[in-house]
């Protein structure tokens, strides 16, 4: 998303403004907003996506306390995709329902070695392919949380929904714009895109859990059944506030829908979903790593042995997974599979035992 140069000029700049002096203060006030919120946005992709932060927690909140004060004396200058314009302060009386663009389907699912195998010949079946030929998989984790559909259109993301029955979810834009992993506005049309839908999965990681437990417990509270129940309800939270305090984080997995401003459909200029999820992460999303948490395979036996390593390993995995996800990596091959009326027939979930 930042080249070296970009990220060594956004951390002096950063610097910059820590000093109290600065001769940057002395600029006019729509510079420094829009300064103050470039570098406030890099180090929330440090932080948020990468994990990785350059700054301390203090400096970060003096420099969002010198753009919250600049806004509150400039309010005729606020934007929507502001940092602070994420977390409202107004309750939502409710959630209503609406459409996604296109359906939230379930997966089939597999247990073993064999399951996996019959899948990659179920696809050759239908598409009359050899028998002995390789298809290509990108394999994922199978995230446990809450699924969500996130619709971004002119780079602003303007609605966010549960998956619902999986053609309609409940809306919970104010929510989402409080988990800080997903972005206020992200430059699609750098990629011919007018607006786009993603879908993801809203966590909570483990360790944050078992802390908010623990302050639970102290307080004589009841406590929380799992992580995942704690990301779901966070989701349904009335106030923006309290979501914010949850420490939710979001990835997305797949880009489900994308036009142009001639209202063309563009999914097809990627040729792979790996290819997709390479574009969303340029852009600030957080997705599964390549080479870490997810890869690409040339055939099924290789993405049988990627699945079982993470069998193996999830409990050290910093968020709840259930299984692993295997895809047809080719758009084209799974346009020409398609669905039934429940799943994807190029797409299966490997599930733990």
């Amino acid at each position: 998303m930042y080249s070296t140069e970009e990220q060594r000029a956004l951390f002096e700049l950063s610097k910059a403004y820590l000093e109290p002096e600065s001769p940057l203060k002395r600029q006019s006030p729509d510079q420094q907003l829009a300064a103050l919120r470039r570098i406030l946005v890099y180090h929330e992709y440090r932080y948020y996506i990468l994990n990785d932060p350059v700054v301390s927690d203090y400096e970060y909140d003096q420099l969002y306390k010198q753009l919250e004060a600049l806004e509150m004396a400039h309010p005729e200058m606020v934007t929507p995709d502001s940092p602070t314009q994420r977390v409202s302060a107004d309750l939502v009386s409710d959630f209503p329902s609406v459409e996604h663009l296109t359906p939230m389907l379930s997966l089939a699912n597999s247990y073993n070695a064999e399951d996996l195998a019959e899948f990659d010949a179920q696809i050759k079946r239908y598409l009359n392919l050899p028998a002995e030929m390789d298809i290509e998989y990108s394999v994922e984790p199978k995230f446990d949380g809450g699924s969500i559909a996130a619709v971004y259109e002119n780079g602003q993301l303007v609605r966010a929904a549960t998956r619902g029955n999986g053609m309609m979810g409940e809306e919970m834009t104010h929510n989402a714009r409080a988990i800080r992993s997903i972005p206020l506005k992200a430059d699609f049309a750098r990629f011919g895109i007018h607006k786009v839908e993603l879908r993801g999965e809203v966590l909570i990681r483990k360790d944050i859990f078992e802390k908010i437990n623990k302050k639970r417990a102290e307080e004589g509270l009841t406590l929380f059944a799992n992580a995942r129940n704690t990301a779901t309800g966070g989701l349904r939270m009335k106030d923006p506030q309290e979501v914010a305090k949850r420490g939710l984080e979001a990835f997305i997995y797949t880009l489900g829908y994308a036009i142009d401003k001639d209202g063309n459909d563009i999914l097809s200029r990627f040729s792979t979903h790996s290819e997709s999820l390479d574009m969303l992460a340029q852009l600030g999303f957080k997705v599964p790593i390549l080479g870490q948490e997810r890869d690409i395979f040339k055939n099924i036996g290789e993405a049988v042995g990627f699945c079982l390593a993470w069998q193996d390993k999830r409990e050290a995995y910093p968020y709840e997974i259930d299984g692993m996800v295997v895809k047809a990596n080719s758009r084209e091959l799974q346009e020409r599979s398609g669905s039934t009326s429940h799943h994807p027939r190029w797409a299966i979930a490997f599930k733990f035992k």
